[in-house]
């Protein structure tokens, strides 16, 4: 329980400190809702339903055509995106952002390593052990 507290804690840190973000969730690749930092207003169950849908055809999709293991999503919407990554083995990580996010080092700090994860000093890969902690 106080691991899931201490994922939204970070999870609400993570939105607050990019103001391109508006909202979040990490969900399992089942579909489960993890934790939420979506507003009311919005089902976050289907959202988290949706996630896992949508990480299982990309990765199905990168697989088909030979392109590796899926780094991230994006889909463009009239008002914003909605990014969704891998955080951790059996998690996903998604995002809804405003229409046009600073996709790079003006995103600031603390989303960089969930935007663009990549291998760090040690060769290890930065979302995974930013996340590790809490799975």
């Amino acid at each position: 329980m106080d691991d899931l507290k201490s994922l939204k804690r970070e999870l609400k840190r993570l939105v607050k400190s990019n103001p391109d973000v508006e909202a979040g969730a990490i969900v399992s690749i089942e579909g489960s809702l993890i934790v939420s930092v979506f507003p009311e207003a919005i089902d976050d169950t289907k959202i988290a339903a949706m996630t896992a849908a949508i990480f299982s055809l990309g990765e199905r999709g990168v697989l088909e055509v030979v392109r590796g293991n899926l780094k991230r999503i994006m889909i463009e919407g009239d008002n914003g995106l909605i990014l969704i990554m891998a955080a951790g083995k059996n998690r996903i990580l998604v995002l809804s952002t405003i229409r046009y996010p600073r996709l790079g080092a003006g995103l600031g700090a603390g989303l960089s390593p969930f935007l663009f994860p990549g291998p760090n000093l040690d060769g290890e890969d930065a979302t995974e052990l930013r996340l590790s902690e809490f799975f």
